[in-house]
């Protein structure tokens, strides 16, 4: 489906708005950086960006839109098995993180904040992962006794430790990282496997 030049100039607007946030939150901080920041850093007017993002906090959910809609591009692109799809999508968001490592954190920390627009986000990739999960059980990959739910809270677990145990995730190279988790995977989900 073809996107007008309108649609087209509004999604790259609001792309460099998001790359723009995530410099600036890199550079000086969350909290020492301010919307004027960000509309400076973009090139646009302070009232354009409030047209996108209402508040600060609202750009970290864009982010974590964009990262989930690249995730699933990620894996619709591959043809592999389900269980090389899990993979793809673990080593996906680590690697994805690691460029905006505090950012990361932050947003992982607000999805837990019942209080925060950020709480269950979340929820949508582990959805993508239970689904993958379902069908790597059909595939016979998983025990058909142990619910997806329960191997989605493992990969999670995973995911989570990258983001806040890794104390060396800036200095990992893409190698490293895919080695890491593959061998986390083995690790955690023996147990699982037919």
């Amino acid at each position: 489906m073809a996107v007008s030049r309108r649609e087209a100039n509004k999604i790259k607007c609001r792309q460099d708005i998001l790359k723009a946030s995530r410099r600036l939150f890199k550079e000086k901080g969350y909290d020492d950086t301010m919307i004027d920041d960000v509309a400076d850093k973009a090139g646009i007017s302070k009232a354009t960006l409030y047209n996108y993002f209402p508040n600060k906090e609202s750009l970290l959910v864009g982010t974590m839109d964009d990262q989930i809609d690249a995730t699933r591009r990620c894996i619709a692109a591959v043809g592999t098995n389900s269980y090389d799809k899990i993979k793809l999508v673990l080593e996906f968001l680590v690697l994805d993180s690691i460029k905006f490592i505090d950012v990361s954190r932050r947003i992982m920390y607000l999805n837990a904040c019942e209080a925060s627009p950020m709480y269950g986000k979340v929820n949508e990739a582990k959805e993508m992962l239970r689904h993958l999960t379902d069908r790597a059980k059909e595939e016979g990959t998983f025990k058909e006794d142990i619910h997806s739910v329960e191997i989605v809270e493992i990969l999670m677990s995973i995911y989570l430790n990258s983001q806040f145990q890794w104390k060396d995730i800036e200095e990992l190279t893409e190698e490293q990282v895919r080695t890491r988790i593959e061998r986390m995977l083995e690790i955690t989900l023996a147990g699982c496997f037919k």
